[in-house]
């Protein structure tokens, strides 16, 4: 199938706000299973929302540091690991200044991290960004007005694929927290199936192409490795 897009930098923009907006129809549908204050959900949005954009901007200026003449926070691109990141450091300060209890705010809000970069990877798609290899089968696309992708050239589409991988991941955990299913263990395999996802499927993007490990993949196998610990150790808690 062949698909010819003209694109505007503007959908990447409402593709991150729905991101967001989504998190914070999450976390409320999710709030009632823990003992949290109308006023704590919504301080803790705060402080993980300020995280996130703060985490995505910085991570890609340090990741590109030779392609910025300065910093300019407004106009820095997002990165989804330093928002992940950031988010989470956001929420760790949160628990400490707040004494709130760590297992049950990473519970209420780890969830929806996969969803919020699977709704970014379709703002990625309609402009161009984070395009995949030059692949010619079936479902490649073809940019015709893209001021990211190159035009005119058949793509592997990895930012479509990446949505359904992780969208999957997120009703996996979120279906979980509905039944009260949720643990330590599956949040260690919820790490793991990410650190999975984004390690393999950043061999399909262009700015792969010849590079042995991408900064992206480096962090990935830490959350691999940090979803295998949580797991092997819970498991073994359980058994004991």
């Amino acid at each position: 199938m062949k698909t010819m897009i003209g694109t505007d930098i503007s959908y990447y923009s409402l593709a991150i706000l729905l991101s967001l907006v989504l998190n914070v129809i999450v976390v409320y549908l999710l709030s009632k299973k823990f003992k949290f204050t109308k006023y704590e959900i919504i301080g803790a949005l705060v402080y993980e929302n300020i995280g996130i954009i703060v985490g995505a901007k910085l991570l890609t200026y340090f990741q590109y540091l030779e392609q910025y003449d300065k910093f300019n926070f407004v106009n820095l691109e997002l990165s989804s690991y330093g928002g992940a990141i950031g988010g989470i450091l956001c929420l760790i300060i949160f628990c400490l200044q707040f004494k709130k209890s760590f297992k049950d705010v990473m519970f209420l809000f780890i969830s929806s991290y996969p969803m919020m970069y699977a709704i970014g990877k379709i703002g990625c798609f309609l402009v161009g960004c984070c395009y995949g290899i030059e692949y010619s089968g079936l479902g490649h696309i073809v940019y015709s007005n893209s001021l990211s992708a190159p035009n005119g050239i058949s793509l592997f589409p990895v930012q479509i694929i990446e949505t359904f991988v992780f969208l999957g991941i997120f009703f996996y955990m979120f279906l979980l927290l509905r039944k009260d299913k949720f643990n330590w263990e599956t949040l260690g395999i919820s790490f793991l199936l990410c650190g999975l996802g984004k390690f393999i499927l950043d061999y399909f993007r262009g700015s792969h192409e010849g590079v042995f490990l991408s900064l992206n993949q480096v962090i990935s196998l830490m959350v691999i490795l940090i979803g295998i610990v949580i797991s092997v150790k819970k498991r073994k808690e359980k058994v004991i």
